[in-house]
């Protein structure tokens, strides 16, 4: 019975996973094809190939968690053999996705090329270094978790500054905003620390970890399309 459970955990936890790139595809194809096309706004582009890219880079992610990694979630042996280039592939896939975010952000707050260029080079060196060196375990999952929880506040805080700037609509779109990346991040950080959590936490069990991220970032997506559409009836 143990053993049932556990794998229905397990197909629940891929699954999630599933949902989650189905949702970036969604966003992606909204904001692209239904918002940019009619107004133009380079923001709304910008968050267009945001969540594009965060789909591609968790396919690779999703490989390398299950079919590809020394401990595959689906307890299987790895089909693809031990491999970190998935998980490698899908780090710089993502942190670049990341850098497209905080240009377009640090451009709306300050209006300069310089804030756009300064606001990028953090997550594409981030992206670099996760990418292509090759890093110890520990070392790899202090600095995708660390500045992965640095990233949680940061974003979050650019929009409630943007809100607290604005009023009306706008000021709700883009609190609601920042709280979707805050509850997006975070699940993103726990997925990063997924295996000293269940080390310390759930014994040495990542399954739990594992269903929580996923969880959460489908709640930041949800988040995020509302306030996008509270953003655009403003």
């Amino acid at each position: 019975m143990i053993q049932t459970v556990d794998m229905i955990i397990r197909e629940v936890h891929a699954g999630l996973w599933f949902l989650v790139v189905g949702y970036y595809f969604y966003i992606f194809i909204f904001l692209l094809f239904f918002r940019w096309r009619k107004t133009r706004n380079p923001f709304q582009f910008a968050m267009a190939i945001f969540f594009l890219l965060l789909a591609f880079g968790r396919v690779f992610y999703f490989i390398g968690d299950f079919y590809a990694a020394p401990e595959v979630l689906t307890g299987l042996v790895p089909y693809l053999g031990v491999s970190d280039f998935w998980l490698m592939a899908g780090s710089f896939i993502q942190w670049f996705a990341l850098a497209t975010l905080s240009a377009t952000a640090g451009f709306m707050i300050f209006g300069k090329r310089w804030a756009e260029i300064a606001f990028a080079i953090p997550p594409v060196v981030i992206a670099f270094i996760l990418g292509f060196v090759s890093l110890d375990p520990t070392i790899r999952i202090l600095l995708s978790g660390g500045a992965g929880a640095i990233y949680a506040l940061f974003i979050p805080l650019l929009f409630w500054y943007l809100a607290w700037q604005s009023g009306g609509k706008l000021r709700r779109s883009n609190f609601i905003l920042g709280l979707g990346f805050f509850i997006l991040f975070a699940g993103r950080v726990i997925h990063s620390l997924r295996y000293p959590m269940g080390e310390v936490f759930f014994n040495n069990s990542i399954t739990i970890p594992g269903i929580i991220a996923p969880g959460l970032i489908v709640i930041g997506l949800i988040l995020i399309a509302t306030g996008n559409e509270w953003g655009q009836a403003s």
